[in-house]
């Protein structure tokens, strides 16, 4: 079977495996690669992954499929892996055709929805099939879940989905997870924090399936799947009080630097989260105290301002923000981009181990600080600093909103060889 390229003079149909460089080795990917749809039509364009995966070196760029006699990673031989190429190319012809015939505006949030629809129907849930009620089950309890929560379920779904379309609440046991980590790892290249994580939200399913009568198998609560490296924490990344004051006092000549700078400290100084930050208003501003209602966990917490935070806000105190917000937030993830610009250009040199699993191997990555630097880090950044000044953890707790000193357990490691490090500054 061959598929071509599908060209007119409105639309340009081709299929491509992902070249794209490892961000560590800068060298090109060539195993395992994923292999993305694009197609232009009426001046868009729509960039789709396929679900299927091949080496470069087994790819026919002339005729647009696997070369013959070839396998893939995962067992996958070149016959099957271009039928389901034909498959989605048919599909996404079909569906413009159709709009194209009933004069309606074809999108490319449309087509995927289209395209995603054909490619993997959802069950009738009246049927009591498996993925049917697993996207019922979804449907039912995102109401009180976060958009995150909805988000992480909704994968752990659809890679199931993926290892097998025909599942059954029979096929749940102990064998069945066993075998989805090996396909986990190598098809996905998933690391065992990840697979624990679609296991459990599984089991979350699988328990709700039970107690609404959905299913009497109970093979699933036997299953003992032992992941190595899941439950050893890893390296608290946070910046120390000289590396905060170095950050915050730092002169920076671009306008969304700086106040992505600023953000950031504010995190640094208050313990609040991202998402807390991003909605705080001057109404939560009161007699020198912040007063919110966390958005993640509901706590009502009251934080005391300190100078530094306290001169942020006053910063910011005549801008006119959406929804009388305090500070200039931008989304999370460009938030995230520029935090790695800003920490280049602050020089967060120091480098931090990162250590993951992936089945039985150890992966250990050396990284900048300014590598890893997230919303997040400003969180740990307040608890650390917070600890090392010998605020006692009730306090900090209050403030955070933890409940528990478990969570704290990683920081008082950390901050023993912090206090050592910094002892050693007197050895001069």
């Amino acid at each position: 079977m061959q598929i071509h390229t599908v060209m007119n003079k409105q639309r340009k149909l081709n299929f491509y495996p992902e070249k794209r460089k490892d961000t560590k080795t800068g060298q090109l990917k060539t195993k395992n690669v994923p292999i993305y749809l694009f197609f232009s039509f009426d001046g868009k364009r729509f960039q789709y992954y396929t679900g299927q995966r091949i080496d470069l070196s087994k790819w026919d760029e002339e005729n647009q499929q696997v070369k013959r006699n070839n396998i893939n990673s995962d067992g996958r031989t070149a016959t099957e892996i271009n039928s389901e190429l034909n498959k989605v190319r048919v599909y996404v012809e079909e569906i413009h055709k159709q709009y194209t015939v009933n004069k309606k505006n074809l999108t490319i949030e449309k087509l995927k929805y289209e395209l995603n629809d054909r490619l993997y129907p959802k069950d009738d849930a009246s049927q009591e099939t498996f993925f049917g009620l697993f996207q019922k089950f979804i449907d039912t309890e995102k109401v009180t879940w976060r958009l995150n929560t909805v988000k992480r379920v909704t994968n752990s779904m659809n890679h199931l989905r993926k290892y097998k379309s025909g599942l059954t609440f029979d096929d749940i046991d102990e064998t069945f997870f066993k075998k989805f980590t090996e396909y986990s790892i190598r098809t996905n290249g998933h690391k065992n924090a990840t697979i624990l994580k679609q296991i459990k939200n599984t089991k979350l399913f699988m328990n709700w399936a039970t107690r609404n009568g959905y299913t009497t198998s109970t093979a699933y609560k036997d299953a003992k799947i032992k992941l190595t490296g899941v439950n050893k924490p890893n390296n608290v990344i946070f910046l120390t009080w000289t590396e905060l004051m170095h950050l915050y006092k730092l002169k920076i000549s671009k306008k969304y630097l700086e106040q992505v700078r600023d953000v950031f400290c504010f995190g640094c100084f208050t313990g609040l989260r991202y998402s807390d930050v991003y909605n705080l208003k001057r109404s939560n501003i009161k007699k020198d105290v912040i007063e919110i209602t966390t958005i993640k966990t509901s706590d009502a917490l009251k934080i005391e301002l300190n100078d530094y935070s306290r001169a942020i806000l006053k910063k910011y105190k005549d801008y006119d923000f959406q929804d009388n917000k305090c500070l200039p937030v931008i989304s999370n993830q460009k938030m995230n981009d520029y935090l790695k610009e800003l920490g280049q250009l602050a020089k967060l040199n120091e480098k931090e181990p990162i250590i993951t699993w992936q089945g039985a191997n150890r992966i250990e990555k050396t990284f900048f600080k300014w590598e890893l630097l997230t919303t997040h880090v400003g969180r740990k950044t307040f608890v650390s600093n917070a600890l090392f000044f010998n605020i006692p953890a009730e306090v900090i707790m209050a403030w955070t909103g933890h409940k528990d000193h478990k969570t704290m357990e990683n920081y008082y490691k950390i901050i023993g060889t912090q206090k050592q490090r910094e002892m050693s500054k007197f050895n001069i």
